[in-house]
């Protein structure tokens, strides 16, 4: 039932309207890699991707984008097995730049490419990227701030109404 809810949490924060890059995803791929096994968190993580992309479309870095959320479930399942607010925060932002980083290493390799495959290309391909990139960042603290911090309180209800029990 979970990964089914997260999933379409994944996937509504990617159709509805909203910023560029101000999705669920990332913060998705961290919370679910650092709650479950990585082949359920990939499950979620792709499932949001792939059922979303059917409906927005596919495009020429999609190895890159997929890979990215893919790692960004390892580095949660590896550094947030003991949770702290700034593992959760560090986790975070390593995603994002990672994501930032090969995403737009991606966009100037590919052929075609707006950018000329020089060093100056590929800065320009970096600077013009960083708008999205502080979008980003916005959607992954702010969903991961939702999921974890939702975790947290749901967790803690729990374990009072069980002790009010007793």
């Amino acid at each position: 039932m979970d990964t089914i809810l997260l999933i379409i949490i994944g996937v509504l924060s990617r159709l509805m309207p909203h910023p560029a890059n101000v999705t669920a995803v990332g913060a998705l791929a961290v919370f679910s890699g650092s709650r479950y096994g990585t082949t359920k968190a990939l499950v979620i993580t792709v499932g949001s991707m792939l059922i979303s992309d059917m409906v927005l479309g596919f495009h020429t870095v999609m190895w890159a984008t997929y890979g990215c959320f893919a790692l960004s479930v390892l580095l949660a399942n590896l550094y947030l097995r003991k949770q702290s607010v700034p593992r959760i925060v560090g986790v975070t932002l390593a995603s994002s730049i990672l994501f930032y980083l090969v995403t737009n290493f991606a966009v100037w390799v590919v052929p075609g490419s707006m950018y000329p495959r020089t060093l100056t290309g590929l800065l320009e391909s970096y600077i013009m990227a960083l708008p999205f990139f502080r979008n980003s960042l916005l959607g992954d603290f702010s969903y991961s701030a939702i999921f974890f911090g939702g975790y947290a309180l749901v967790k803690q209800f729990v374990q009072l109404h069980e002790k009010s029990r007793l």
